[in-house]
């Protein structure tokens, strides 16, 4: 009877120990930092293309409304 209680102690030690340690490891992947600031980006200028053309495929890819594309 005592060797059974010995080795469910050590069994549940041994379990509990390697929660212990994926608790520890996990912990590190969640963190962040919540108050990095994003780099500050460039203004889109439509003016830069020198196509309509060119204007919307560039608003597209900098998910910019196509609507300052329209020429005077």
């Amino acid at each position: 009877m005592p060797l059974f209680f010995l080795i469910a102690i050590g069994a549940g030690a041994f379990v509990v120990g390697a929660t212990t340690v994926d608790v520890v490891q996990d912990g590190h992947l969640g963190q962040s930092n919540q108050f990095a600031q994003a780099a500050p980006t460039q203004p889109f200028n439509p003016n830069a293309y020198p196509t309509l053309r060119e204007c919307l495929d560039a608003a597209t890819r900098q998910n910019v409304p196509t609507s300052v594309c329209q020429r005077q």
